[in-house]
């Protein structure tokens, strides 16, 4: 009698979940996967490191895909296929318009840049080899060039590093190698004399030099100066073309590059702003700090604009299972900065802070971190070490938030994760709970619509609070606890608080503690099950902390704990056909003292 009830209830408020679809999910490992959207084949494409791509039309079914270089032939022809080793030494590009006035590009071999420490090893005894240091590729397509445009790193073992250019007509290749956008490490203190800036592009970028700029003859490289690694590639709201780029040491930087052959634009030129200190924010040669700095940790610098903001991500933290891994978020009105993140601070660091671990600072949105027991999740399982993503505001009008995770009991393995992403009423960033699997609300859809009706809303709930300060070392993540979201508004449980939804729109607000969370209100399929759907929602504070919650327990429409709550309080309860609260008797639910009817 009770689910006959229950039943006749949802249908008679048209509150019932939407069927759960059956679906499925096809893990991949793509280290630092970078998403790309091929429309002529409607694939979802990322790539990562050391040659890693897959595919995948819809996000969740993802195969590899082997993209191949090329290299061109003393007959002008490409050649597919070609290896590791022989692709990165001879650059296509051999001249450069600047000021009107063509220049010679010159050569550039990235392999052997990379290489120059001879006597390096690593932890096994092993020499320093290209096959490894292939790292966090971006892929955009350049309809001027009519191009596939992919940004690599090649590195080396002491800020040695490039970031190169290779074009391709097709996105699975062949790749082939056009030349430099921008490099590090030249003249490091005892670094080998074939890293002498006369090898670089600096003087085609700054001008002819007698002997090496004195900002740049440094001992200590990384406090002051960018790693080039990590690139991320975009064109504004404008049709420019920028890359942002850098790795821990001397923080994120930001170039313009030119439309119309994809390297650095050289005509743009950058003030030397604070160039003798560590404080530097502007270089003539690196472009523009706008994140980092002082070594303090941050790469993998990722920028979509998304609802009238430029978002950057930037990761913090080691890579390890145990590093500290975590995606920090901050937003600008302009493609180059100032980014800041909800509490109006700078993403650029003003000295040297531990951004990581119990004793971090809190700068950046903490968009989420390491969390288990989540969902269906097993007890002993849980992500951690979650990073290096990107960002896409697709075509079907939804966001997705792309990345790598590691696992609670998984060691080093890592697979690739996409869970949709919303803005919240204050614009900021906010990630579903559970990973995607085919959920269809549009951010205009939280805008304008409410997407899980209010009597849906009240009852039990998992509670996540993402919080700052993990104790990485020893595999420390967030749990849930319990709250109740009463159809009165009220919060009791964990925390105590209040709740409520914007009219006419999927916007929710939490005062938990005394702090107030704005985030959104959607239905989801619950994390790892494919049969569960849940009211969820997902809610960040000024402080940068985000919040997640999932309704739990056994009661489908949420009228049951409803009626306990009035029982236990001998209170009378009523609901009109919305699922709102009325002083005056009208055609609705009525819960009184515990019995329930329909009037």
């Amino acid at each position: 009698m009770k689910k006959f009830f229950l039943l006749l209830l949802s249908a008679l408020l048209g509150t019932a979940l939407t069927p759960v679809c059956a679906y499925t999910l096809t893990r991949v490992s793509v280290h630092d996967p970078s998403v790309v959207w091929e429309p002529n084949s409607q694939y979802y494409y990322i790539f990562g490191s050391h040659r890693a791509s897959a595919r995948s039309k819809d996000l969740m079914n993802w195969s590899k895909v082997n993209a191949t270089w090329g290299i061109v032939n003393n007959s002008g022809s490409t050649v597919n296929g070609a290896a590791n080793n022989k692709v990165f030494v001879t650059n296509m590009t051999k001249t450069v318009t600047i000021g009107g006035e063509e220049r010679e590009f010159g050569p550039f071999d990235a392999q052997a840049w990379s290489a120059a420490y001879s006597e390096w090893r690593d932890a096994s005894g092993k020499p320093w080899s290209i096959d490894g240091n292939m790292w966090a590729p971006d892929v955009v397509y350049n309809p001027v060039m009519k191009k596939w445009c992919m940004y690599l790193s090649i590195n080396g073992p002491y800020w040695n590093s490039s970031i190169i250019l290779l074009t391709a007509d097709k996105i699975a290749g062949p790749y082939v190698y056009q030349g430099p956008v921008v490099i590090s490490g030249f003249n490091v203190s005892g670094s080998p004399a074939s890293l002498s800036y006369k090898n670089t592009d600096l003087e085609l970028a700054i001008g002819a030099q007698s002997t090496l700029p004195s900002r740049y003859n440094v001992s200590n490289w990384g406090r002051r100066w960018p790693h080039c690694i990590d690139p991320c590639v975009f064109y504004d709201e404008e049709g420019k073309l920028w890359m942002s780029y850098g790795s821990w040491s001397g923080g994120i930087w930001m170039l313009e590059l030119n439309e119309e052959t994809g390297l650095r634009d050289y005509d743009v030129s950058y003030p030397s702003t604070n160039g003798n200190s560590d404080g530097v924010t502007s270089d003539p040669y690196f472009g523009k700090k706008i994140a980092g700095g002082y070594y303090v940790s941050g790469e993998a610098s990722y920028i979509e604009y998304i609802g009238g903001y430029y978002f950057l991500f930037v990761t913090y933290g080691g890579l390890e299972q145990k590093g500290g891994y975590q995606m920090r978020v901050f937003r600008s009105k302009n493609p180059n900065g100032p980014y800041a993140d909800a509490k109006g601070t700078s993403a650029i660091f003003p000295s040297y802070l531990l951004n990581f671990g119990p004793n971090s600072d809190s700068r950046g949105v903490n968009i989420f971190g390491a969390y288990g027991q989540w969902g269906d999740q097993l007890k002993s399982d849980g992500e951690r070490s979650q990073g290096h993503n990107s960002i896409i505001a697709a075509e079907d009008g939804r966001t997705y938030l792309v990345y790598h995770s590691r696992f609670q009991n998984g060691g080093e393995g890592h697979q690739v994760r996409v869970h949709q992403v919303f803005q919240n009423e204050d614009g900021w960033l906010v990630a579903a709970p559970f990973e995607y699997t085919g959920e269809t609300a549009t951010s205009a859809d939280i805008a304008t619509t409410q997407q899980v009706a209010l009597p849906l809303i009240a009852g039990t709930y998992q509670l996540l609070i993402h919080k700052y300060g993990l104790k990485h070392e020893d595999k420390e993540l967030v749990k849930p606890e319990e709250i109740l979201l009463h159809a009165d508004g009220i919060v009791s449980g964990s925390k105590n608080g209040s709740w409520k939804i914007t009219d006419g729109t999927s916007y929710v607000s939490l005062i938990l503690g005394g702090i107030q969370y704005k985030g959104v209100m959607v239905e989801q399929t619950m994390e790892p099950s494919q049969t569960k759907r849940v009211v969820s929602f997902t809610a960040l504070a000024k402080n940068g902390v985000t919040i997640w919650g999932y309704r739990s327990g056994d009661d489908p429409t949420g009228i049951e704990k409803v009626a306990i709550e009035s029982q236990q309080t001998k209170k009378e309860t009523i609901l009109d056909l919305q699922g709102r609260h009325v002083n005056t008797p009208a055609k609705g639910i009525y819960i009184i003292n515990g019995k329930k009817t329909i009037k």
